[in-house]
């Protein structure tokens, strides 16, 4: 009887950056390597340069016995055996290798493949109207198994593929928020005598809202009272090179408003954006388009109540005045509502240091609720 080689596990990523998507394919990594895969993983991304020069991530998941792989975008996809697994880790992959994957389990190549769609809007990505007609007969047979991040993600997805049956569904992104020798609960919890936002992110085109955030604190800074507890504001992971134009605007206006109550960290690996959300008590997400922000997940498991708008994952994540506070709908400026808030969250008669600190607790149980989630239900069955 000829020797059957045992099948691989081959993530597909778009980059290795400390970002979205690659950090999930980390932490899918980890996860399998825990059910025995961990020899058997390959963790292939096609972020040609930028991977060899700039990311840390490739570096750290090799360190800890990963078969990393970086090619360029043109490069073709290694051709797996026909019991191997394939994930597809986001829709910004090259189009030649998610059609490569597409013709595999067409005709029959491999058995199964998995596409985890991180990004919010399908259609930017993949604008022919040929992608849903290819994709439907795979997810009706099940022989495509297609996740989103959340509820809110959910709806865009059927829509755009006519599709609502159980082979499209929500996987929420789950990363290590405990292990050993670094558990984020258990930092102690947050303090409130003054009122410390962070918001953490690249500014990029300005999606992730700091704009709007310096408008409230603006507004809310006009009606300035003794009593109120201070108001200090960090940006995390803004860019600092010499193209970072809108990063160097919001590092001048915060500091033209707070003075040294603003700060902010360049953007830099998980760790380093960690270690400065530590400082804060609230955190903030203000996004004009989320898929599900995992950095409210981590501000959660560091105790922290959440100012969330309703992007993506607000549905999974906010309990509103449980464990933070339902902002609405996006908007390109505050509203007078949002400055009210604001201000409650300030002044201490109406809103007690002990609230908070319920708050707090209930932060971090939701977060412990996510941590009891896994990748292996939807991968390995």
């Amino acid at each position: 009887m000829p020797f059957q080689q045992a099948p691989k596990f081959w993530l597909y990523s778009h980059n290795f950056t400390h970002t979205g998507a690659p950090l999930v394919l980390g932490a899918i990594a980890r996860e399998l390597a825990e059910q025995g895969w961990r020899r058997r993983l390959r963790l292939v991304s096609w972020g040609g340069h930028h991977d060899r020069v700039h990311t840390k991530l490739r570096r750290e998941l090799e360190a800890e016995g990963f078969h990393c792989r970086v090619l360029n975008p043109e490069q073709a996809a290694p051709k797996p055996k026909p019991n191997d697994r394939i994930l597809l880790n986001s829709l910004a992959l090259p189009e030649a290798v998610i059609k490569t994957a597409l013709a595999w389990i067409e005709y029959g190549e491999i058995k199964r493949l998995d596409w985890y769609g991180h990004e919010g809007n399908p259609s930017q990505l993949l604008a022919d109207k040929k992608w849903p007609q290819r994709l439907l007969p795979l997810l009706s047979t099940g022989k495509l198994q297609m996740r989103v991040p959340s509820i809110h993600t959910l709806g865009s997805y059927q829509k755009w593929l006519g599709y609502s049956g159980s082979n499209l569904a929500v996987q929420t992104p789950l990363l290590q928020l405990e292990n050993s020798g670094c558990s984020l609960f258990a930092q102690p919890l947050p303090t409130f005598n003054s009122l410390r936002l962070q918001l953490t992110g690249m500014a990029g085109d300005g999606n992730k809202g700091h704009s709007w955030l310096l408008q409230l604190i603006q507004q809310a800074l006009c009606l300035e009272k003794k009593e109120l507890r201070p108001l200090e504001l960090q940006f995390i992971g803004l860019e600092s090179d010499f193209h970072a134009l809108l990063d160097r605007e919001l590092r001048f206006w915060g500091h033209a408003l707070l003075g040294d109550r603003f700060s902010w960290v360049p953007h830099g690996n998980r760790s380093d954006a960690l270690n400065a959300m530590v400082n804060a008590n609230f955190a903030v997400s203000c996004s004009r388009s989320e898929t599900f922000s995992m950095v409210s997940l981590e501000a959660m498991a560091l105790g922290q109540p959440l100012l969330r708008n309703r992007t993506g994952g607000w549905q999974e994540q906010l309990l509103g005045g449980i464990n933070g506070f339902d902002l609405g709908e996006t908007g390109l400026t505050p509203q007078p509502q949002h400055v009210q808030l604001l201000q409650r969250l300030r002044d201490p008669l109406l809103t007690t240091n002990s609230q908070l600190q319920t708050m707090a607790q209930a932060a971090r149980a939701k977060a412990k609720s996510f941590s009891q989630m896994n990748y292996s239900n939807w991968l390995l069955n």
